[in-house]
């Protein structure tokens, strides 16, 4: 398995995955070339023999330089649990280290069980911020991501 960073070129082929992988809500495209063109740096893709099998689209926080947000990430279906998203990560929190970041953060649904059982395992903690809601059992800030978004917050020191 290779990781490295995203190219411009990667743009079409995220897009594709995200469509076929399906288990995310599909953001407006253009995010995919927004990143893959303006945040190279803290995104990666992971190849087996040349085929797409994952991706994690990051960046460095213009508010808070010394946060990295973890904004997006996608395994194949039939390559979970092999370590491609604990590689894709690793990558991703070894650049956040090198540009100077302190502290890895992400948001989740409370829906996305296998989700926020990866960030567990990746050391991420919930983060108890703003007006917490319960979704399915699972303490969320209401409407983080806009009305009846409720999202889960994580971070981890690095």
């Amino acid at each position: 398995m290779l990781v490295r960073n995203v190219f411009e070129s990667d743009f079409l082929g995220i897009v594709d995955k995200s469509k076929e992988w399906g288990d995310l809500v599909i953001e407006r495209e253009a995010i995919y070339h927004v990143m893959c063109v303006h945040f190279r740096g803290t995104c990666f893709v992971a190849e087996d023999q040349g085929k797409m099998i994952g991706y994690l689209l990051g960046f460095r926080s213009q508010a808070s330089p010394d946060q990295a947000y973890m904004h997006l990430m996608q395994v194949d279906p039939s390559y979970r649990g092999l370590g491609v998203g604990q590689r894709l990560f690793s990558q991703f929190q070894q650049a956040a280290i090198a540009m100077g970041c302190k502290k890895v953060t992400a948001v989740s649904r409370p829906q996305n069980k296998a989700g926020m059982a990866f960030y567990k395992s990746m050391g991420l903690k919930q983060e108890a911020s703003g007006n917490l809601i319960e979704v399915e059992g699972v303490p969320a800030t209401k409407d983080y991501n806009g009305p009846g978004k409720h999202m889960v917050l994580w971070s981890k020191e690095i």
